[in-house]
């Protein structure tokens, strides 16, 4: 009990303590983190980084994410056990392009405004704009970046050590990486299980399957298993954490938690019989053995942290 820290305010705790992140729904719901001081993390072009992501669409930050158009974002987070090719990648630091230009990049690639991110880029002005890139940008479907011959010569972005809010208070910093050549930030890592790999990096890595261990913590139940997995929450009651409040039927929060759900029984259906741990919810899901079989775990006494 006490261990792990729950709100914005726990600013006396040290480093390398856990906590939750409560307050980021774009985040592992269902994860311990742990507050690490030092160098933040960067991959070079032609690196493999591991991450962590959770599909979201909404309001983020002050700016829109948006369903179609937001590029995939994952947080470099070692250990994860899910990892990403960053291919030719563009380090959009504050010591490249200055605090304010790589801030508006940034909220540019949120809400998939690639135009106003390759503008950025080039530090165009309006003006100086090509007219058949921005044309090109009103009229094209799906694939906008392709209007954009700058932008076709990254396959990812990096933000390194953003600020954003979590614990401890005020805030704290971690890089994160955006996918421009596949991928939607509305999609769950099980969407894209063609450009995600698994196992031990560098030399072990293999390609993803849905009854992974990340690939399930990263799957739907990112958003499921906050709200419905016992130890989870007998984990927060035991360190006096807030616990999730019940969802008004058609409200932003019911409605993505559906989302989840139609993925979660999407996978259901891929598998067949096999409809073992496309969850981390082990009150939901059998857990797969090494040898391909299945067990249902009884329910769990949980011990508090």
């Amino acid at each position: 009990n006490g261990a792990v820290a729950c709100h914005a305010s726990s600013s006396r705790h040290p480093p390398n303590a856990l906590y939750f992140g409560d307050g980021a729904i774009q985040h592992q719901q269902t994860a311990l983190w742990v507050h690490q001081p030092g160098d933040l993390p960067f991959a070079p072009s032609g690196s493999s980084v591991e991450v962590t992501h959770c599909a979201y669409s909404g309001a983020r930050g002050g700016d829109d994410v948006r369903p179609s158009r937001s590029p995939m974002w994952f947080h470099m987070m070692p250990g994860s056990g899910i990892t990403v090719e960053v291919g030719r990648t563009l380090l959009a630091s504050p010591q490249t392009f200055g605090h304010a230009r790589s801030k508006h990049m940034h909220a540019a690639l949120v809400s998939g405004d690639f135009r106003s991110f390759h503008r950025l880029l080039r530090n165009l002005t309006e003006a100086e704009e090509d007219a058949a890139e921005v044309r090109c940008w009103r009229e094209a479907r799906p694939q906008r970046r392709g209007c954009f011959p700058a932008l076709l010569a990254y396959d990812s972005v990096q933000f390194p050590g953003w600020r954003r809010r979590c614990f401890p208070a005020p805030g704290c910093s971690s890089s994160e990486l955006v996918m421009l050549a596949w991928g939607l930030e509305v999609q769950f890592v099980t969407e894209q299980l063609d450009h995600v790999r698994c196992g031990s990096a560098p030399h072990a890595l293999r390609r993803c399957t849905p009854t992974d261990a990340p690939v399930r913590q990263q799957g739907p139940s990112c958003l499921r298993a906050a709200r419905r997995l016992p130890a989870l929450l007998a984990v927060k009651r035991g360190n006096r954490c807030s616990l999730p409040v019940p969802l008004e039927p058609g409200t932003f929060g019911d409605r993505f938690e559906r989302r989840a759900d139609a993925e979660a029984a999407r996978l259901r259906r891929a598998l067949g019989d096999a409809v073992a741990a496309v969850e981390a919810d082990h009150a939901l899901n059998p857990i797969l053995r090494p040898d391909g079989s299945f067990f249902v775990p009884a329910s769990p006494q949980p011990q508090l942290i």
